[in-house]
């Protein structure tokens, strides 16, 4: 009994040194950094193309992993490689935000630039360190706005632009009239960029400590900086190569640095063989679009991006556009589905045709009625993009979004001095006043013009009317704020044409709550048009225009002259088919 007493003692007396070394035994915790590449332009919405979806990452789905990372109690870091951004304002904004939440959150957010112009360095300025490539530069030089003017091409091709324009800073036929800027267009653009340009200094400002709007905007009257003076100007926190920083950052053994799954790049099928052209087959037939369930409450998202057209007729189409007849079906069904509690509709639009906004509208206007409508602006609403949102019973934009807009202009192109360069000529035989008014071969007569004038101020007024309807304000006080001048979100808001400064998170929130969920609720989203492959929409086409004939895209080798084409081919396309516009005649890229 002794013996047991004694082992026992001896077990009380010991038992805390083993305790003490098993706890000395553990390891630490480690340390997890996720790598995250921030390029590209991150549309609202994928192009269905030939061969299925575009493998570009949407907007949401980054916002959905970065608040992924956010809520994983695991993650201490996210290491951001930034190059080649290429959005506009409210989506550099909304991305801004969100690294600027995950670093809230305690998160160590780590950008990384090889090197960087205004955009990189904006979203690099959301994280807790940047740091540059030693041979690296930083581009940070401010704003410029570069309008061009075809007038003097047009002059030289013997083509005159026979255009009319209702609205003081309503600008949309200058580009063809002029070869320079009006005194009003002027006005407009320089207020604008002075808005832009104070938002960009403050969000730098943002993010780097002990920074502030002044500091930044003195900062950029120096760039563009190399990398040792981007250094000492406190811009960037150190010079290193990825593979040195990568080495110093795991000295640390408990660090681990993780590649976030990524969509899979598609192979192209080999056509060798029969199972080859299956798979090729499978591709052109199959947007890949998972079925969602139908049982649960919902919520709509319906989007709205590129020029607004009453229709396409190149199903090998490269980039969004908007149709009434897409947006009509997806807001029907909306309507229709009793599941469904509210509708949230993002815009990313300059606008286009005044009939087709008119139509889509309407379709704005009958949802409403029946069941709340949240409207996301992305980063241009203006024109007709603002026309389709303003029946909306909530508006929501960022403070960067290019709004309003609210004038139209239109006319034709007369082409009869270049027919007749080339050796071509017209006979016209007509049977009233009016009938050679959509004639290509001929300016406008003074009856024909009479008749443009008072078609285009009917619509401007209506345009207006309903705005004022839409915001509960009278004609008087949006006729003041419209005239084609274009506004910030940020002053938009200021000036009731808009509801709250946030993205489109901020807006499902509120429809979610508009739609009577509680806070505790996940209501399922669904999304509006589906995407539609390559063989629908070669069926729809045959269908619906049996004789009609399919074109083809031209597409040319770079990026940048491909956007200024499509711009262009839009306009002609516009010109060529309607002769009321509403569109924006420019768009702002951040470089």
């Amino acid at each position: 009994m002794k013996s047991l007493y004694i082992l026992i003692a001896f077990l009380l007396i010991v038992s805390p040194v083993f305790a003490e070394e098993s706890i000395e035994a553990t390891p630490p915790a480690a340390k997890n950094y996720v790598e995250l590449t921030l390029s590209g332009s991150y549309p609202d919405v994928k192009i269905v193309s030939v061969f299925g979806n575009s493998s570009t990452q949407t907007l949401r789905g980054l916002l959905k992993k970065l608040e992924g990372f956010r809520g994983d109690d695991e993650l201490t870091g996210i290491i951001l490689k930034i190059k080649d951004v290429s959005v506009g304002w409210a989506k550099l904004q909304e991305i801004q935000n969100k690294l600027l939440e995950l670093r809230a959150a305690g998160k160590d957010t780590i950008a990384y630039l090889e090197s960087g112009g205004t955009a990189e360095y904006a979203l690099a300025a959301a994280a807790n360190r940047i740091l540059l490539m030693p041979s690296g530069s930083l581009n940070l030089t401010g704003l410029r706005a570069e309008i061009l003017f075809f007038k003097g091409l047009l002059e030289k091709l013997d083509v005159h632009a026979d255009m009319l324009a209702v609205g003081k800073y309503k600008s949309g036929t200058e580009p063809y009239t002029r070869d320079s800027m009006s005194d009003s267009f002027r006005e407009s653009m320089t207020a604008l960029l002075d808005e832009l340009y104070g938002q960009l200094c403050a969000m730098v400002a943002e993010g780097r400590a002990g920074v502030d709007p002044g500091t930044v905007a003195a900062l950029i009257n120096q760039g563009p900086f190399t990398a040792e003076e981007a250094r000492a100007a406190n811009l960037v926190d150190a010079l290193q190569y990825y593979d040195e920083f990568l080495a110093a950052l795991k000295t640390d053994e408990t660090v681990q640095i993780y590649t976030p799954d990524s969509e899979r790049a598609r192979k192209v099928p080999n056509m060798n063989g029969f199972a080859g052209f299956m798979q090729l087959f499978s591709m052109l037939s199959s947007s890949q679009r998972a079925q969602p369930k139908t049982e649960l409450p919902k919520l709509a998202l319906i989007y709205a991006s590129g020029p607004i057209l009453t229709g396409v007729d190149d199903i090998f189409a490269t980039s969004a556009v908007i149709t009434p007849g897409e947006l009509r079906a997806a807001f029907q069904k909306a309507r229709e589905d009793k599941l469904v509690h509210a509708v949230v509709l993002r815009v990313d639009s300059p606008g286009g045709s005044a009939l087709a906004a008119d139509l889509i509208w309407r379709e704005v206007v009958r949802t409403q009625r029946e069941k709340p409508v949240i409207v996301s602006m992305s980063d241009t609403a203006a024109s007709g993009g603002y026309y389709i949102a303003m029946a909306a019973g909530t508006i929501v934009a960022q403070p960067g979004t290019l709004t309003g807009s609210i004038g139209v202009f239109g006319g034709k192109l007369n082409l009869k001095g270049l027919y007749n360069k080339v050796g071509l000529t017209k006979e016209i035989l007509a049977h009233g006043t009016n009938a050679t008014l959509y004639s290509d071969y001929g300016g406008f007569t003074a009856t024909e013009r009479e008749r443009v004038e008072k078609l285009m101020k009917t619509v401007y007024q209506d345009f207006v009317r309903k705005a004022a309807e839409g915001r509960g304000k009278s004609y008087a006080e949006i006729d003041t704020i419209a005239q084609g001048r274009v506004w910030t979100g940020k002053q938009a808001k200021a000036l009731g044409l808009v509801d709250e400064l946030g993205g489109l998170e901020k807006a499902l929130a509120i429809a979610k709550q508009q739609g009577g969920f509680d806070e505790e609720d996940e209501p399922q989203l669904i999304v509006l048009p589906k995407p539609r492959t390559f063989f629908e929409r070669m069926l729809e086409n045959m269908i619906e225009a049996p004789g009609a004939k399919i074109s083809l895209s031209t597409h040319l080798p770079i990026p940048a002259m491909q956007a200024q084409w499509h711009y262009i081919s839009v306009m002609l396309s516009l010109f060529k088919n309607e002769h009321v516009l509403t569109i924006l005649p420019y768009d702002i890229l951040i470089r």
